[in-house]
């Protein structure tokens, strides 16, 4: 439809017509047209941010939990500057985010203009799969269009589209285009009957279950298949709940050392990879004792056989690969399930027999018992993310949520915030370190000013744990990690959120279950100086 409306008006006009409802800012000059002119539409909520950084990563949040997107409008300079942290992030861990950029008038550029950086759309192709930067504003819809299709076709990532500050009060007759569902690509037909024959043939099979699969919303065939193999199943950090922790077949997050994948892992004759490239961070440093009969599933061929050789390569989307093989896998007989479910609770048994005295797994234990089954995660890097990945269990597609490639600090509360704004009536908690939370405290303020009821886990030692400790190994001692904190309670209090301390696992607890009934945030506290060999 061709109408005519100023830069501005597009920009909103075909954010909605995406479906975008969650819009989040901080006016500044060179945005300001925008920001004006979603304020002629109610439908879409506006969220003054606090700093760039923390709403990015609650677009990066809220991305995670419900696959779909809500857009950082940044400024030139320093808001760009400020955004690059969570894009990096969302580039590395195959999050779909769009980033609407302003950029300085065209008629000032190379000039020295206020906020003018040296190169900021090549700043931002480090850190997105696509960007673009238009120049007249009939452009506008067309660009955002196809930000948002890049944002999810193949391997999803962040994109963003640099608008200068001329063109948003130029007025032109623009075309708002309507959203459009993405194909889904079906793997080649006799690649996948090979991949059927080869794991029909093996004697232990096994699944290995990556990010993809959240993307892809294969959880459904993916469980199919594994009951069709009877094949034990253990995900990546990022796909925890993809396949319910709790299912006979599941070894959770299971490549730790000592974990209960791993004596699978060390007798399988064929792995099914599903949308993992198989990278540093899950693999060990590559050194995962992965079967020569790998067969891998990935919309981007490129991350197929990237890190491993694959036997068999499945070219396609995640669900309709997986549907094609239900289609030509027979069932495998009853006994056989019984013996592997009966060794995988076993062996979770064991592990559990070696760790229920410690602390730390005692208070994540306490978390576990006050999450309703469809509560959402989020964790920062940190001693207490380890113990959390192994021992908080998850059941649902989307509901862990992590920066694990970038491991970045300051993310865990925006993101629980994104997934609040994208889930109102779910539960979401941070699990953080002290470290970790006050790169991004001021993101309380926020969350009070919206009544985003988020939940912080603040595990307090005082110190960057997990670096003092590698500083300790390495070297036998240690610079820079001892901090001087405030009073998270009275903290969390001074930004009118809710604010408690728990020294027990029975009091975490308690405080858990009554932040949920609140309609602002809560911060909880816990000081306790984790270990961390979590076996």
């Amino acid at each position: 439809m061709i109408d005519h409306m100023t830069g501005s008006e597009a920009v909103i006009a075909q954010l909605l017509a995406e479906g975008v409802r969650v819009v989040l800012s901080i006016p500044g000059g060179h945005n300001l047209p925008i920001c004006n002119a979603a304020l002629d539409h109610p439908e879409l909520r506006f969220i003054a941010c606090r700093h760039e950084q923390e709403m990015a990563f609650i677009a990066n949040g809220f991305a995670r939990a419900s696959g779909k997107i809500a857009v950082p409008l940044v400024i030139t300079g320093p808001g760009v500057g400020n955004c690059i942290t969570p894009l990096a992030d969302a580039y590395v861990d195959s999050v779909p985010m769009v980033v609407i950029a302003t950029h300085v008038e065209r008629r000032l550029e190379g000039r020295g203009a206020f906020h003018e950086l040296k190169d900021q759309t090549a700043l931002l192709g480090s850190v997105t799969k696509w960007n673009t930067r238009v120049e007249q504003a009939e452009e506008i819809p067309d660009a955002i269009r196809t930000s948002f299709r890049k944002a999810y076709e193949n391997r999803p990532g962040p994109t963003a589209v640099e608008i200068p500050v001329d063109l948003q009060t130029q007025r032109a007759a623009v075309n708002i285009y309507p959203s459009g569902d993405l194909p889904m690509c079906s793997a080649d037909p006799a690649a996948v009957t090979e991949a059927a024959r080869r794991l029909t043939k093996a004697q232990k099979p096994l699944l290995y279950v990556g990010n993809g699969a959240n993307s892809t919303n294969c959880s459904s065939e993916l469980i199919q298949l594994m009951e069709r193999l009877q094949a034990p199943c253990f995900t990546t950090a990022l796909a925890k709940g993809v396949v319910p922790e709790d299912h006979p077949l599941s070894l959770g997050w299971g490549w730790v050392e000592r974990g209960p994948a791993r004596p699978f892992l060390q007798e399988a004759d064929a792995v099914l990879v599903v949308g993992s490239s198989l990278d540093e961070v899950e693999t060990q440093g590559w050194t995962l004792p992965l079967p020569q009969e790998l067969i891998q599933i990935d919309t981007c061929r490129e991350m197929i056989g990237r890190n491993y050789p694959a036997s068999v390569a499945l070219v396609g989307n995640a669900k309709r690969v997986l549907a094609q093989l239900l289609q030509e896998v027979p069932p495998t007989p009853s006994g056989t399930a019984c013996s592997r479910a009966i060794r995988i609770d076993e062996l979770k048994s064991g592990v559990l027999s070696r760790v229920r005295q410690k602390r730390a797994w005692q208070f994540v234990n306490a978390i576990q018992e006050a999450l309703p089954r469809d509560a959402i995660v989020t964790n920062d890097a940190c001693i207490a993310n380890g113990w959390v990945m192994c021992f908080l269990k998850r059941y649902l597609p989307r509901t862990f949520n992590l920066t694990r490639s970038m491991a970045a600090l300051g993310y865990a509360f925006p993101a629980a915030m994104g997934a609040k704004l994208a889930y109102p009536d779910r539960q979401t908690v941070a699990v953080l370190g002290d470290g970790g939370f006050l790169f991004s405290d001021h993101s309380l303020a926020t969350a009070v000013q919206y009544g985003i009821s988020a939940v912080a886990v603040v595990f307090n030692n005082n110190c960057y744990g997990s670096i003092k400790r590698k500083q300790e190994h390495q070297f036998g001692r240690t610079i820079g990690v001892e901090l001087h904190n405030p009073d998270f309670v009275a903290l969390a209090q001074a930004y009118g959120a809710a604010g408690t301390r728990a020294e027990e696992p029975e009091q975490l607890y308690d405080a858990l279950t009554a932040a949920w009934s609140r309609k602002l945030p809560t911060l909880i506290e816990v000081p306790l100086e984790m270990e961390n060999d979590y076996f």
